[in-house]
């Protein structure tokens, strides 16, 4: 932010101690007066909402901008913002030189940054403050911060998605198990129709391989099974179910029969994919 721009009374959001908070600017802090007499600006006395403490904020660079309004802000991303911050300081507590992970990392980098030069890559801006050693314009700090809160947002849609998706998880079980326990209720006993008279019992089906027999003995000549499938049908004896391909099976099926029964097979190879009825069996019969 620039300097123009912090009013007193207004809410902005800072970062104090590596933390990002909401604070009130309460007035302009003034440092001593010079020989002239004259004032030099010495930033904001101002007090941090999330503690209630008195803090100092020394240049305009050290605020984000202005806080958002509790309707406008989502209450997770706050949430998650703030367990954030608590790790963060649990982190820098926790450690020995007083930094997280990352900025040990940044600090104990071997690259040197010109301290009059933004460093980010292909930015000709002013430095206007130092970042973990960095020295960052103002837009790019804006941006810095303007990411970090939108992975604020994303952390907490991203937990908000979980718990949708687990709640669905656990409709579709209970569900489920309505569906296991309705199904496992013993079913009514069925009933058997009265069995049909002597004289209305119908006759037997013949199976495809016996109808294919009784084709080549019919015919005397021989067939293939594609041949034999269709005068099957033409004279009544068999019709395929339903099959894509009755042909391939009734071609297993033979094969079967004369490698099972050798010379008393009803069928004889005569050559590759035809058939002809082995009348020598027909002839023992």
């Amino acid at each position: 932010m620039k300097q123009a721009d912090v009013k007193v009374g207004e809410k902005y959001t800072a970062r104090i101690s590596g933390n990002l908070v909401t604070v009130r600017i309460d007035s302009v802090a003034r440092e001593k007066a010079n020989a002239r007499g004259q004032f030099r600006h010495g930033g904001w006395d101002a007090t941090n909402l999330a503690t209630d403490k008195k803090v100092h904020i020394k240049s305009a660079a050290k605020l984000r901008g202005k806080a958002r309004s509790s309707k406008g802000a989502s209450a997770k991303a706050v949430a998650a913002a703030d367990q954030e911050n608590a790790r963060l300081r649990d982190e820098r507590t926790n450690s020995p030189d007083g930094q997280t992970a990352s900025e040990r990392a940044m600090a104990d980098s071997p690259k040197q940054y010109d301290p009059n030069k933004c460093g980010t890559p292909r930015c000709k801006g002013k430095p206007a403050l130092t970042h973990l050693g960095k020295p960052l314009c103002q837009r790019c700090w804006d941006r810095q911060c303007a990411n970090e809160e939108e992975g604020a947002r994303a952390a907490a849609d991203i937990a908000e998605a979980d718990a949708v998706a687990t709640n669905a998880i656990i409709e579709v079980a209970e569900a489920t198990n309505v569906a296991a326990a309705a199904e496992s209720k013993p079913k009514p006993k069925r009933t058997r129709k009265p069995a049909a008279e002597a004289g209305e019992a119908k006759p037997k089906r013949a199976s495809a391989i016996n109808a294919a027999a009784q084709v080549l003995e019919t015919a005397g000549a021989a067939m293939n099974t594609m041949e034999m499938i269709a005068a099957m049908a033409e004279q009544k004896l068999w019709t395929s179910p339903g099959g894509k391909t009755p042909h391939a099976t009734l071609y297993s099926a033979i094969l079967r029969e004369i490698g099972t029964k050798g010379e008393d097979a009803r069928f004889r190879k005569v050559e590759r994919g035809r058939f002809e009825f082995n009348a020598a069996t027909a002839a023992a019969k």
